[in-house]
């Protein structure tokens, strides 16, 4: 189904972009197909667009969530020509605590906690002239959305997210550091990595290479070989992580079919870099890595037990990016994450958005009124008495005030 309007002189959207003939069209159900077409043309045109917001991304992620998700395409053409596109999500088994909350994502977000693929560097495909009409026109678009408690921006750049001001700021923006590498200091001084780095993680790293005498590592020239990488990162992730009694991210199967698709079609448009590390016929680690306009980001991750190979993530990575500098990259990012590997490894530090509107419902009411008995409790008791009363069985009052007002983390762990 597509829906479409024009904006006039009375529109508010004729006030944020001066052509005329501005044209929103949404495109949902077994229409979504012809609004990846117009999506794949807008893409053709502009040319190098950025990871999360191409045709490869949304497609691939359309093809596993669909029938899951419940998903719009809105595109924008001004006089005929279509300069905008981005996709609009109704979220799946969103909750604050254990209230259901009605959401709307913008991107490739919105799925149930486990089969998240976690979307980093969120972003828009459009003409840069025509941003802002693209913005207030997806504002305008959501703003006529019925049954809807909260809007999510999820994974934007700092920057990008501020851009929504929807009019208003968001009420809760968390910000998250994304750390990386920044090559270019490497290509500029000719230096190898590892001169770059601080005193305490240049000698560690050099003390375990020297270890290790020996690595042996491919970077994937064919499909097999990132096939066969590929394979065994799952083997890897899922065998840490089921050791410490959790599922791991391979454990929902939309999830794997998700990157393994991914991985065969971003590979041809090389897209998608798969990369091992071995030592004495063992692997050491296994990466997937996007390539997002120069930049490589670190995406998923298997490695050896650490009483098997030391270090196995510091020294993976370290091989990875030494080579991502030989070859030309720009950045390799380790995106969001606390891991002490991506703190010895960077240089530089950005910061992605996560970012929430609340509407007024009813709903999103009795949130707030729980939050203030929970805040009313805890100042007017002692210490020792809220912390009990904290603490009670399941299903007591207190432990469902506790649960309905604490943050829910909804990524998934993907190294």
């Amino acid at each position: 189904m597509t829906d479409s309007f024009t904006a006039s002189a009375a529109h508010p959207l004729a006030a944020n972009d001066p052509a005329s003939g501005l044209e929103l069209r949404a495109w949902s159900g077994a229409d979504l197909d012809a609004g990846l077409q117009e999506w794949r043309a807008l893409e053709a045109r502009l040319g190098d667009a950025p990871l999360m917001a191409s045709h490869l991304w949304t497609a691939t992620w359309l093809r596993v969530y669909r029938d899951l998700v419940p998903s719009t395409i809105l595109t924008v053409a001004v006089q005929g020509q279509t300069v905008g596109a981005v996709l609009v999500t109704r979220g799946v088994a969103q909750k604050a605590g254990p209230v259901p909350l009605r959401t709307l994502h913008i991107g490739t977000a919105g799925e149930p906690l486990g089969q998240s693929v976690c979307v980093e560097y969120n972003a828009l495909l459009v003409e840069r002239a025509h941003r802002s009409a693209l913005i207030a026109a997806v504002q305008s678009w959501i703003g006529a959305r019925r049954g809807v408690d909260e809007v999510r921006l999820d994974g934007w750049s700092a920057d990008a997210a501020s851009d929504w001001n929807w009019p208003a700021a968001p009420h809760e923006t968390r910000l998250r550091d994304c750390k990386y590498f920044d090559l270019t200091k490497v290509q500029a001084a000719q230096v190898e990595p590892v001169d770059l780095l601080g005193r305490s993680t240049r000698q560690n790293l050099r003390r375990l290479l020297r270890k290790y005498e020996s690595l042996e590592t491919t970077w994937a020239e064919s499909l097999e070989e990132a096939d066969d990488i590929f394979n065994e990162l799952i083997q890897l992730h899922q065998a840490r992580w089921t050791a410490t009694g959790e599922a791991g991210a391979f454990a929902s199967p939309r999830f794997e079919s998700f990157q393994r698709q991914l991985m065969i079609q971003g590979f041809d448009d090389r897209r998608v870099v798969l990369f091992r590390a071995r030592h004495q016929d063992r692997t050491v680690g296994c990466l997937m890595l996007l390539v997002d306009r120069g930049r490589l980001l670190d995406y998923l991750s298997g490695f050896a037990p650490f009483e098997e190979k030391p270090s196995p993530g510091l020294v993976t990575h370290y091989l990875c990016l030494s080579e991502a500098a030989r070859r030309g990259f720009h950045a390799y990012d380790f995106l969001v994450g606390d891991k002490r590997h991506k703190d010895n490894l960077s240089t530089d530090v950005q910061q992605l958005a996560w970012a929430t509107w609340r509407r007024p419902t009813v709903r999103n009411r009795a949130i707030d009124l729980l939050k203030a008995i929970r805040k009313w409790r805890s100042a007017s008791q002692p210490a020792c008495v809220a912390n009990a009363a904290s603490s009670g069985a399941a299903g007591s009052p207190a432990a469902v005030v506790d649960e309905m007002t604490e943050p829910m983390t909804v990524a998934t762990e993907r190294s």
